[in-house]
């Protein structure tokens, strides 16, 4: 992860001497990921050494994960970021709790999907009426509850300090209204799942193929497609950039996680470590090795697969196993 993410605008940022600043979702997203990953360790020791459950071992870990997040970003302790820049002191801040929040939704997660099972399976199609009204309900009374006190604001200085708060409700409303019936679930754009997958490479290069002009143009390649040209030249003209730049954006993506799969098998050799499938294959006569083998679920399996082939999570197709997977 660190590799695919870092990797593509360290070197633009290098090689074209522009501030990482200008990519500053890059970091953001890198911090984001070491604190997930600190918090989930602490849980997982918290249980082991500790003795405690499951559920008080995570509660507590995310716990003493908000007391940081407190202590760093509701104290002066946060100006620390002024060392790096003024960008990463106010885009830190205004994306604060995120990681948290989503860690938090990631541990219930499993109970939304038991709910779900149980709200909108089939065999109760009044059960399920009366969840999917609901559903909607309260997801429209979020949204409009957050657009009524905040999300009207036009003055980005008034609502900007108060974003990192609220904007969970407006997110929990979208995904409440998106998951109220199976209909709604299961309705998929392979469109924006292809454009998804290069999101990273299409936000970094943006700034270089496709804006110039401080941001606020595209190139005029076409004749007639400038500022004072015909509204058919200009959407030619944007379609032809467009088209360039996500290309581009897919060739450099390609490029990132050949990169990235070399580098994890590289070092994967130089430890001496193999794979999941040698190590059973080495080893058949071991009856515990090979009863744990087969004790693995298909899910397992496949993330298994994701992990060996250098994939993230949008790069496989996981089986669906329940109705809401």
């Amino acid at each position: 992860m660190y590799i695919r993410i870092n990797y593509f605008p360290l070197l633009l940022s290098y090689f074209l001497t522009v501030p990482l600043e200008l990519y500053y979702v890059v970091p953001l997203h890198t911090t984001g990921f070491v604190i997930a990953m600190v918090t989930c360790w602490v849980g997982y020791k918290l249980e082991k050494s500790l003795g405690l459950t499951y559920w008080n071992s995570r509660i507590a870990a995310l716990g003493l994960c908000l007391l940081v997040h407190i202590i760093f970003y509701e104290t002066p302790a946060v100006d620390f970021l002024l060392l790096f820049s003024k960008e990463y002191h106010f885009r830190f801040q205004a994306d604060k709790y995120s990681a948290w929040m989503g860690m938090a939704c990631g541990l219930l997660w499993g109970k939304i999907g038991e709910y779900m099972q149980w709200a909108h399976g089939f065999e109760n199609d009044q059960r399920r009426y009366i969840a999917t009204v609901a559903q909607c309900s309260l997801g429209v009374a979020l949204i409009a509850f957050w657009y009524g006190l905040f999300g009207h604001l036009e003055d980005k200085f008034v609502y900007n300090p108060v974003h990192p708060y609220v904007f969970i409700f407006p997110v929990i409303g979208w995904l409440m209204i998106r998951n109220s019936s199976r209909y709604l679930t299961e309705c998929h754009s392979t469109l924006l799942e292809y454009l998804g997958r290069n999101t990273l490479e299409t936000y970094v290069l943006q700034f270089h193929l496709f804006m110039s002009h401080n941001v606020q143009n595209i190139p005029v390649i076409l004749p007639g497609s400038g500022s004072d040209g015909t509204v058919t030249m200009k959407f030619l003209n944007m379609l032809l950039c467009g088209s360039v730049f996500v290309t581009l954006a897919v060739w450099a993506r390609k490029i990132t996680v050949a990169t990235q799969t070399s580098v994890v098998e590289l070092v994967r050799g130089l430890h001496g470590t193999t794979t999941i499938e040698s190590a059973y294959a080495a080893v058949p006569q071991d009856p515990g090795l090979k009863s744990k083998s087969s004790e693995i679920t298909e899910e397992e399996v496949v993330e298994l697969t994701k992990v060996e082939g250098g994939m993230n999570g949008s790069d496989a197709q996981t089986p669906k196993k329940s109705l809401f997977a």
